[in-house]
């Protein structure tokens, strides 16, 4: 899928490529359609859950949201999100994305957006398109699994300091 020559996704694959190629496949699974968890922030400020297809371009994250929908307004009202990876049959397994979802406006981007995952979403007047601005990545690896010797390693990557 080709986009833009720029964006979040393309720094964070810059700058921590094996953590990046763990997300995609933890978001991919396999599948031709990446699948998440978002969590946005309801008005009582509380966590809401949703699940989401997210869209991974080489160079940003982009979501699809119905603009009729509790995430949507979450989203608007409050920038903030979390994208998590959905459980892996073997378990073991964890990808986290947390940073600000912004609204795209631009018919162009949206139309490219659309295309570059060949219609499959976006092509409704009723799914905004949102980039995703990334703050901070975590990839959990449980040792043992399953196991009472359960254990958990960490990879972490944060954005840098923005000016």
């Amino acid at each position: 899928m080709e986009v833009t020559d720029e964006g979040e996704w393309l720094d964070f694959r810059t700058a921590a490529p094996e953590l990046a190629e763990t997300g995609e496949r933890l978001f991919f699974q396999g599948s031709e359609v990446a699948a998440a968890f978002l969590a946005t922030v309801a008005p009582d400020r509380g966590p809401r859950v949703h699940p989401v297809f997210p869209v991974l371009a080489p160079e940003n994250l982009w979501l699809f949201i119905v603009n009729m929908s509790p995430k949507y307004r979450d989203l608007k009202r409050n920038a903030w999100f979390a994208l998590h990876s959905l459980p892996t049959v073997e378990g073991g397994e964890e990808f986290y994305v947390r940073g600000h979802a912004t609204e795209i406006i631009d018919t162009d981007m949206k139309e490219r957006v659309v295309r570059g995952v060949e219609g499959r979403q976006g092509s409704s007047d009723f799914e905004a398109l949102f980039q995703c601005t990334l703050r901070s990545v975590l990839y959990t690896r449980w040792d043992h699994w399953g196991t009472e010797k359960a254990w958990p390693s960490y990879s972490k990557w944060e954005a840098p300091a923005r000016k």
